[in-house]
């Protein structure tokens, strides 16, 4: 399970920084560095470091779910949705673990009914993504809000799904599921960075 002290965002930057955080080192200590002024690399150095420690590096979508979504963290345990939402069911699809809630309140400022959230699990039973459905009508609406508050979506003719830019690891997109006669549009948020909560001896790695 994710710490409670690190967000998306900060993993996400600290993993940058140790990709260029090398090179600035090897600058620090090379003639280069002495001939322009080691003030200026330490300079950089120091303004990598501090990205670590920058949240607002992070935007809407990552600002508003990175904690997760519905009053459920991230790589929460089936037991700990039930929890919070004691209404739902456990549905399985293709070996995989969902726990559907009936969910009737606005999304996004538009009216809802008969509609449900679905949360979604891996491998090893980590809540990483949710889905909120709407009424068959709303797709138009749900676009325009999401585009209204996320911004424009990214464009790719061949995904039948529209997809906002991946921030700090969280992922949303709008896609049209068919549901009886109509065509229901469900909103997906997930988690896309990987859990990291076993050993490589765990694993069978060692």
């Amino acid at each position: 399970m994710l710490s409670n002290n690190f967000s998306p965002a900060m993993i996400w930057a600290t993993r940058e920084v140790k990709k260029i955080r090398p090179k600035l080192c090897t600058l620090l200590s090379s003639d280069i560095a002495h001939q322009k002024g080691v003030s200026m690399y330490r300079g950089l150095l120091l303004a990598s470091l501090v990205v670590i420690s920058a949240p607002a590096m992070a935007g809407k979508v990552a600002e508003l779910f990175s904690d997760g979504v519905f009053g459920v963290p991230w790589g929460a345990t089936i037991e700990a949705v039930k929890r919070a939402h004691p209404e739902g069911e456990i549905k399985t699809y293709i070996g995989i673990n969902n726990y559907v809630v009936p969910h009737a309140k606005p999304v996004l400022n538009i009216t809802r009914q008969d509609t449900d959230i679905t949360f979604t699990f891996n491998a090893s039973q980590q809540m990483h993504a949710v889905g909120i459905s709407f009424e068959g009508n709303e797709y138009t609406d749900v676009y325009r809000a999401l585009s209204t508050h996320f911004g424009k979506p990214q464009t790719n003719a061949n995904d039948s799904a529209i997809r906002w830019p991946v921030d700090a690891g969280i992922s949303m997109y709008l896609v049209a599921i068919p549901s009886g006669f109509s065509m229901k549009p469900t909103l997906t948020i997930e988690y896309t960075e990987p859990f990291i909560d076993k050993s490589k001896e765990e694993l069978g790695f060692n």
